[in-house]
């Protein structure tokens, strides 16, 4: 008989990366935004009913379907950002990806000042925003302790 004992190292395997674009859906609310959005979608779906008529092949329907409707996407409602926390608003988002371009110019004297002014702004701005959404949370707790709606209260302290 024979004993013995072994170390196994598993090697971690990578997650494909995610693929799928992610657009802004929020902005078809307004009703300005969601005409454009359709003139344009139908500006770029006239000749696939053109190419329909004749027999073309399936997959190349597909691949131009495809692109016409992510470039309109694209253009007109923008890629969705994500919140990592919920009392970000959008001027935030937006003063970030300002200072993400400026980063690359850091190492200059005009860039360094404009970097970190947009830095500073962005602390500014997170803290007064966290601030307001403490208070209203704060608010709506009290009143839905005033309402004896104690299970909402207690969710959202939770």
């Amino acid at each position: 008989m024979l004993m013995m004992t072994f170390r196994l190292r598993l090697k971690q395997t990578s997650k494909p990366k995610h693929t799928r674009l992610k657009f802004c859906l929020e902005k078809l609310k307004d009703p300005n935004v969601l005409e454009t959005f359709q003139a344009m979608i139908g500006g770029r779906f006239a000749p696939l009913t053109i190419m329909s008529n004749d027999d073309t092949d399936i997959e190349s329907m597909i691949t131009t379907f495809n692109t016409a409707v992510t470039e309109t996407t694209s253009e007109i409602l923008g890629k969705h950002r994500q919140k990592k926390k919920p009392w970000i608003t959008a001027e935030i988002l937006d003063l970030c990806d300002k200072r993400r371009e400026l980063r690359k110019k850091r190492f200059e004297p005009e860039g360094a000042a404009k970097y970190k002014e947009v830095n500073n702004n962005i602390k500014r701005s997170m803290e007064k925003a966290k601030e307001n959404w403490i208070g209203e949370q704060c608010s709506e707790i009290e009143e839905n302790l005033k309402k004896n709606n104690s299970k909402r209260a207690y969710e959202l302290v939770k």
